[in-house]
């Protein structure tokens, strides 16, 4: 079987998952205008602006939940240990991708005045990146889960 689409598809996912941890990690340092910006609810800005620990507790919380995707990415191509339920994880995250990704088309069928530049954007990128992942995954699933033991 062809590793390269497996290779490619988890790569991109793996970028995105890693650049969507990065933007996180930095919010703190970048202050509320950011949190704003980066669409986080109302409670989360407010959090930022008064100084507490709600706001860089939950953004380094995503960020470090984007940068498991990003580990289970490389896993799954190979390129570091092998972690838990590799499989199950790679449909798990492509699925999250996939659902964040066409989350935009209820939105903008309801109110498509509210959409800008950023929700499309948003949603593109998590459905490619959740189309890396099911790529990943499907290649995955269909080669073995472990290498064939040894006859002693």
């Amino acid at each position: 079987m062809n590793e390269q689409p497996k290779q490619t598809a988890l790569l991109t996912g793996a970028a995105i998952s890693l650049f969507g941890a990065v933007i996180h990690w930095i919010s703190p340092l970048l202050g509320p205008d950011w949190y704003a910006w980066l669409r986080a609810p109302k409670f989360v800005v407010e959090s930022a602006r008064a100084g507490t620990w709600l706001a860089p507790t939950c953004a380094a919380l995503i960020g470090g939940l984007m940068f498991i995707c990003a580990l289970y990415a490389w896993s799954g191509m190979g390129r570091m240990a092998r972690l838990p339920l590799p499989r199950t994880a790679l449909v798990v995250i492509a699925a999250v991708g996939l659902l964040r990704g066409l989350a935009l088309l209820p939105y903008a069928w309801n109110v498509p005045q509210l959409l800008d530049t950023f929700d499309v954007v948003g949603s593109l990128v998590w459905f490619v990146a959740g189309l890396g992942f099911a790529v990943g995954a499907r290649q995955n699933w269909a080669g073995p889960a472990r290498p064939a033991r040894q006859a002693t």
